[in-house]
């Protein structure tokens, strides 16, 4: 679960280190299962390897990582969009 601060962090991102987005849009007017999974899973390559992240946590309609007990990432896997921090 998040905090009130953790919240308001991923409310505040107005940059996305990961927008995929376009691409999503681009491939079908409706996204296909096989493609979100393949951008989430893309997305959280990323994420792994620039934060090493020790937990996952799915909120429904976004993941969020943490290293530790610290908000390192998040991944809006209906947006198709998120942010490393």
């Amino acid at each position: 679960m998040l905090t009130d601060v953790q919240s308001a962090q991923i409310n505040a991102t107005e940059i996305y280190t990961i927008d995929y987005e376009a691409e999503a849009l681009d491939s079908a007017e409706n996204v296909v299962d096989d493609l979100m999974e393949e951008l989430e899973e893309r997305a959280e390559a990323i994420i792994l390897a620039e934060t090493a992240y020790t937990r996952r946590e799915d909120l429904g309609g976004i993941s969020v990582y943490f290293k530790d007990e610290t908000l390192v990432a998040f991944y809006d896997y209906e947006q198709f969009k998120g942010t490393v921090f």
